[in-house]
């Protein structure tokens, strides 16, 4: 007969040894999450932005976050038209 014990050992080796690592885009894309984060917690101040004729107070992190949301929908327009 086996030993239990040596048995649940060598399934635990097993097991640790089959788990994988997180790959290099996991990782990259935790660390812009984090980065993301900081930036909107350190950018919370309101700023004055002037908007072709209107100045509109909001947090910083807003305006750009817009601003980047604005610029992914035209590279996607972009792209499907060429």
């Amino acid at each position: 007969m086996t030993d239990p014990a040596a048995h649940g050992k060598a399934a635990s080796k097993r097991t640790y040894q089959n788990r994988r690592r997180p790959s290099a885009r996991v990782l990259i894309g935790g660390v812009l999450l984090l980065l993301t984060f900081v930036f909107i917690i350190e950018n919370r101040e309101p700023a004055a932005i002037r908007v072709i004729i209107p100045i509109v107070v909001m947090p910083l992190w807003a305006a750009l976050t817009a601003m980047f949301i604005v610029g992914l929908i035209v590279g996607l327009v972009w792209r499907r038209r060429s």
